[in-house]
């Protein structure tokens, strides 16, 4: 009997799935489907008719018309389409002076929308833009480049949309006017690293490193930061400028870094100058101040050089090598040049400038004897003057020996001095008459065999002989 039961079982359930499920639950015919089958049976997506009206959308949007230089302004471009895009789409790029363009992490994200009935879905764009420089900026109209699914076949569709043109303006708050350049930034500082000693010695060298830091726009705003010295004693070595940015949620920040290197030419003091930026802060809407201290440096002469032993041995074998050449030089030439070194003495004896002063050392010493001898001597060179011309001189000479060899002793000082200021007008005279014999060419000839009278101080005096 329990076989017989689950037989019939079974049966029943095969017969219930062999029918639909409303030939077991028949609706009657007066009665309308329930609100709950009407919504099952109203599809979610458009009919192909509806979205078929519905061409691409591509709408542009900027964050504000105006920004503050160095701030960044948003511009946004939602590109929507009735179906899908098979392939993303091709976006215009922005290219205008003074303008930096960013973008984002995650610039382009997915988006739908629902209009007029319509689901759209499509993607938006976001582009951080930068002034970089206070005036209006114009973003032309461009085309975009867009592949759709067709609604009716979804076949790929490629079309071009125009962007409408956009424009805004970057302006420079009140306060930073007088800024040159405008640093406006939601923070800025400076630090710097010196790397070596201040105390320097002729070619030693040390490196100044000084690095700015912005936050909340970018560092390519910041200016040059250490300027070129005028130092003789310094020469610089700057490297090129290293410039860095970061973007953490969407706030872009970096730094600017120079490394300059100075080496040593002379000896004194120098200065690496203090850096001073004058910076406006967004925050506090006020222009701050960012400053490095100067560096002083004394420098000093390099030292000298150990001695090196090997060259000054050198050098010393050098020198007596050359004195030991020499010496035998001067010996073996010794003969010939004492014999010319007597020959120019000799020639130098028989001037009449030095005859001249044997004559006048002689009245210096006043030794009589000797000015005798050495007055005759210099005669010899008189032969333009006559016997009136010795007049003056012979008179001195016979008043200094009248007073030596008698016994009145007085006025020799004054015959002395005399007989000094005759001897240097005779010596005029004589060269004045040789001059002008020697014009005329008329110079008589120096016969030794002539008896000259040199001294005649009065007609009964005997002329003295050479």
């Amino acid at each position: 009997m329990k076989l017989t039961l689950l037989t019939t079982a079974c049966l029943g359930l095969l017969c219930t799935a062999a029918y639909p499920q409303g030939a077991l639950y028949p609706t009657p015919r007066n009665e309308q489907n329930p609100p709950e089958a009407q919504a099952q049976t109203t599809p979610e997506d458009p009919a192909p008719e509806q979205s078929a009206g519905i061409g691409p959308i591509v709408e542009v949007e900027l964050s504000a018309p105006d920004v503050i230089v160095g701030q960044p302004i948003r511009l946004q471009i939602k590109v929507l389409v009735p179906t899908y895009m098979p392939q993303p789409p091709i976006y215009p790029t922005i290219e205008l002076p003074d303008l930096m363009v960013r973008l984002p992490a995650r610039a382009t994200t997915p988006t739908s929308e629902r209009r007029d009935g319509v689901s759209l879905s499509g993607t938006i764009r976001t582009y951080r833009l930068y002034p970089l420089a206070a005036g209006p900026f114009e973003i032309p109209e461009q085309v975009l480049n867009l592949t759709y699914a067709n609604p009716e076949t979804n076949a790929p569709t490629t079309t071009e949309i125009a962007m409408p043109a956009q424009s805004f303006t970057a302006t420079v708050p009140a306060a930073a006017q007088d800024l040159d350049p405008p640093v406006i930034a939601a923070g800025f500082t400076l630090e710097q690293e010196v790397q070596g000693e201040t105390s320097l010695g002729v070619g030693d060298a040390i490196t100044r490193v000084v690095t700015a830091r912005i936050e909340g726009t970018t560092p390519v705003l910041i200016p040059p930061l250490v300027a070129a010295i005028v130092a003789p004693a310094l020469r610089a070595y700057p490297k090129e400028p290293r410039v860095t940015s970061t973007e953490e949620r969407g706030v872009l920040s970096g730094s600017r870094n120079e490394t300059v290197t100075y080496l040593v030419q002379s000896d004194g003091t120098a200065e690496l100058p203090e850096i001073t930026i004058e910076w406006y802060d967004t925050t506090t809407q006020a222009v701050q101040t960012a400053t490095v201290e100067a560096v002083k440096l004394t420098l000093a002469p390099a030292p000298l050089p150990p001695p090196d032993y090997r060259k000054l041995a050198l050098r010393a074998a050098t020198a007596l090598i050359a004195l030991w050449a020499f010496w035998r030089l001067i010996r073996r030439l010794s003969p010939r040049i004492l014999t010319a070194w007597e020959a120019a003495r000799a020639i130098i004896r028989a001037t009449e400038y030095a005859a001249a002063r044997h004559v006048i050392r002689s009245i210096a010493a006043k030794d009589l004897n000797a000015t005798y001898t050495t007055v005759t001597t210099w005669s010899a060179h008189a032969t333009a003057l006559n016997a009136s011309d010795w007049s003056n001189l012979d008179n001195a000479l016979l008043s200094i020996g009248s007073s030596t060899y008698s016994e009145r002793s007085r006025g020799a000082q004054t015959d002395w001095r005399f007989l000094a200021q005759s001897f240097n007008k005779l010596r005029k005279t004589n060269r004045n008459k040789y001059l002008t014999l020697k014009n005329q060419r008329i110079l008589p000839n120096l016969n030794t065999d002539r008896n000259i009278p040199i001294f005649r101080s009065s007609p009964t005096v005997e002329p003295v002989e050479r």
